[in-house]
């Protein structure tokens, strides 16, 4: 069922699901939803930037095709829901492009946030708490940020935001009672690597249950990432000239060594616990998902096999520790493990990251 507005919900939720865009929540962890919904669990997955219009009307050509026919998108998100068997609200707010000519090119879109943004964080931690107090979840998943798209930075932000100001109330009774708010890794950007590790750092978190990976060189970690993300479509398309294609590596090495710096230049702000979700049995699902959503997978990752290598060679970097390897007998050729994580929050340093936050606000 797609609901109409905040306001027409009418039912307590398991579990709610914050997507930035109508695909974004089914590409990151659409089989966790699969293995919850078989266990009896209800979910509501909440889109925030579906309008096809904004503030911003002078849009380039080339600009505006990078949204889409939103029309067509919205009848793709309909009949992926139906088949992940969830429920769905849209809050037609308007994409970043619509926004602030700000996010017109590349490199202002993956920039700081437009000052005008600040609005749009407090606007959507006050609907994200509005939202809780109608449903009731259990538990609450919101966009890690990866890739430092600015609309999932904005979304990331807002849940931050009312995270703090739950925290900041006095009284237990006026805090939402068990619920467990976690962030989910954007993909297909979580599955280039050391993105996810970047965006950690960014945003000041720790996990309180993982080892620190050994040390690498930002420019192999560079190196790395841009071949990686030189397999997807839309990046090519993007740029892809060899300057351009020298000056994301560049971008990449700029971006490593300035995580590197945020995240020393004080104590973290978020304590995480990662929570690892097998979806083999049900990737043949997911894939059946992804698939509704034809308009977005061919300009994005070409075809669903890149998405499926992409996801398989991220799973394998998950499983480095010993105790992490398959168990099968030595003549039996393992099975690949296919893994999907979120991050729970366990602590929020509040004062720090209201003390210690840059001036503008923006990570």
């Amino acid at each position: 069922m797609r609901y109409a507005s905040l306001a027409a919900l009418d039912r307590p939720f398991d579990d709610v699901y914050i997507s930035p865009h109508l695909d974004d929540v089914a590409l990151s962890c659409g089989g966790r939803i699969l293995r919850e919904r078989a266990l009896g669990r209800s979910v509501l997955v909440v889109t925030v930037f579906t309008a096809d219009a904004g503030p911003c009307r002078e849009i380039p050509p080339h600009v505006r095709a990078r949204v889409g026919d939103m029309t067509e998108r919205r009848r793709e998100d309909e009949r992926a829901m139906a088949r992940l068997g969830v429920d769905c609200l849209w809050l037609d707010h308007p994409e970043a492009i619509f926004r602030d000519r700000a996010y017109h090119t590349l490199l202002g879109a993956l920039s700081r946030l437009a000052a005008s943004d600040r609005e749009w964080i407090a606007r959507l931690a006050s609907e994200f708490e509005l939202l809780v107090e109608r449903v009731c979840p259990g538990r609450l998943y919101c966009p890690l940020g990866v890739g430092h798209h600015a609309d999932h930075r904005v979304v990331f932000e807002a849940a931050l935001l009312l995270v703090e100001r739950w925290s900041e109330r006095t009284t237990v009774a006026d805090r939402p009672r068990n619920l467990e708010v976690c962030f989910y890794e954007d993909a297909p950007y979580a599955l280039i690597p050391s993105l996810v590790e970047h965006r950690l750092d960014m945003v000041r978190a720790r996990s309180l249950r993982e080892e620190a990976a050994p040390s690498r060189s930002i420019w192999a970690r560079a190196r790395e990432a841009h071949a990686t993300m030189m397999t997807l479509s839309s990046v090519r398309a993007e740029v892809g000239h060899v300057m351009w294609r020298a000056a994301t590596r560049g971008f990449l090495i700029f971006q490593f060594a300035r995580g590197k710096w945020a995240s020393r230049r004080a104590r973290p702000r978020l304590w995480l616990i990662p929570e690892l979700c097998e979806i083999g049995d049900v990737l043949t699902a997911k894939l059946d998902v992804l698939a509704e959503y034809r308009s977005q997978i061919v300009p994005v990752l070409g075809d669903l096999q890149s998405y499926v290598r992409l996801r398989l060679a991220y799973s394998q970097r998950l499983l480095v520790a010993p105790s992490a390897r398959s168990n099968a007998p030595p003549d039996r050729e393992p099975t690949p493990r296919v893994l999907e994580r979120v991050w729970r929050i366990a602590r929020l340093e509040s004062e720090a990251s209201s003390r210690e936050r840059p001036a503008n606000g923006f990570l």
